[in-house]
């Protein structure tokens, strides 16, 4: 198949459009994948470390090879999201504008005319180094050419510091390079890590600083339940279970807020009555019962409810088995004439099958328990702690008159079609049952 020849770069709504060929001379994507970056970094600023590639004159200190030393620098900064460091040394001169000439470059001295003439237009920018084309530095003490590298870095000993709030550990070098110790090799050098140069200083507070004592102070005093559920137009103001609608009534925050501002047009009592029900206020708004994290939250709570409750029937179950005498009698019964199973050897039950036999049965009781609430609440009914029993609600009404509703619109249909007729027409065949 021949080859066609590009005449033209794609434009429009080509597949092919704004993206630059292969052959022409492009930079390199910079963006590096989250996965393919460093988790744990080695490397930090204030390190010194040597290049193990690139230029010779940036590499080594005789500018050719390695028989004098290799130079070793400072890092700098890092860049985590592309696995670079910051050399201090290793620059590149990027050109910039060649900035204009004054406007009193006429007037100008000798000497000022001629440093304005030769004013360098390039500036020193730092060129980043990939993390694996650098050794960090173990000790630089002895000659130039007889530095100790460590080859391998790891990290040991992983922890979250609570006061940092950050994962921190312990680097080793498990391999060195250079004039070490045949005995250094097999084993592992500590890896201090750099201390900052400038360790940070708060500064002094000002007017518009809170005082500590301010601020370890308790401003929120919640009121205990009993006291809560006491208090007039609790229930009408705030939900009573999970699926009850959110707040309606701003009574509660008004009220609130003009106590707060004008003080002196409110009682003791009233004053109490908002004190008591704006946390609840307050929390049912920020955080409200259908957010996702309190969900949870609750879900888990009900789980370890059930699995305690489990566990408490089990415990039971086993103590009034051991206290009935175990299966004593289990021998006594098999030998009467009406059961007919005499002979047979059946052992004794353990205590792990009566206590997985008791949680197995109350696990399906709950199931049960749980099916049955879930299909009355479909329904529309509603607990009365009163009776103890399901009653109908709002919901279950609207669903009735929802279901008779249906009901008599299929009844009108099936009608509309039993006393249906048709007039005879020009090219109909009309059937006589339904014949007008």
């Amino acid at each position: 198949m021949a080859s066609t020849i590009i005449s033209r770069i794609p434009r429009g709504n080509s597949k092919f459009a704004r993206k630059v060929p292969s052959r022409f001379p492009h930079p390199t994507t910079k963006f590096i994948q989250p996965k393919d970056r460093i988790k744990k970094w080695n490397i930090r600023p204030g390190d010194r470390v040597r290049m193990t590639t690139g230029k010779a004159k940036d590499v080594f200190r005789n500018g050719e090879n390695s028989s004098e030393g290799w130079k070793v620098y400072t890092v700098k900064t890092v860049d985590l999201a592309r696995n670079r460091v910051f050399l201090e040394g290793i620059t590149n001169k990027k050109a910039q504008p060649v900035p204009p000439l004054p406007d009193n470059y006429d007037t100008l001295e000798g000497q000022e005319k001629t440093n304005v003439d030769n004013a360098p237009n390039f500036i020193d920018i730092m060129r980043p180094v990939h993390y694996s084309n650098v050794q960090l530095c173990v000790d630089e003490s002895g000659e130039v050419d007889q530095h100790v590298f460590a080859s391998r870095l790891k990290s040991q000993e992983t922890h979250f510091n609570k006061y940092t709030q950050r994962l921190e550990w312990r680097r080793v070098a498990p391999k060195l390079t250079g004039t070490v110790a045949a005995e250094t090799h097999l084993e592992e050098t500590d890896m201090p890590w750099p201390k900052p140069e400038k360790i940070y200083e708060f500064p002094d507070p000002d007017r518009n600083d809170t005082h500590n004592d301010e601020v370890r102070k308790r401003t929120l005093h919640l009121i205990d339940v009993p006291l809560i559920a006491s208090t007039s137009g609790y229930d009408a103001l705030f939900p009573t279970h999970l699926l009850a609608p959110p707040l309606q009534n701003q009574a509660v925050s008004d009220g609130y807020l003009t106590s707060v501002r004008d003080p002196e047009h409110f009682d003791d009592a009233t004053r109490r009555i908002a004190d008591t029900l704006m946390p609840l206020h307050l929390s049912e708004e920020l955080s409200p019962r259908w957010a996702r994290g309190r969900q949870r939250k609750a879900w888990g709570v009900r789980r370890e409810r059930e699995e305690e409750e489990r566990r408490v029937v089990g415990k039971d179950a086993v103590r009034e088995w051991e206290a009935g005498g175990k299966d004593r009698g289990l021998k006594d019964i098999l030998d009467l004439e009406q059961i007919s199973l005499e002979g047979v050897n059946l052992r004794p039950r353990t205590r792990a099958e009566v206590r997985d036999a008791a949680q197995t049965s109350y696990m399906v009781e709950n199931a049960e328990k749980q099916a049955e609430v879930y299909q009355n609440r479909r329904a529309g009914m509603t607990f009365d702690l009163g009776s103890g029993e399901w009653v109908e609600g709002e919901k279950a009404v609207e669903i009735e008159r929802k279901r008779r509703r249906r009901e008599r619109k299929e009844r009108r249909k099936a009608e509309k079609m039993v006393y249906l007729r048709l007039e005879q027409g020009e090219n109909m065949v009309v059937p006589e049952a339904v014949r007008a």
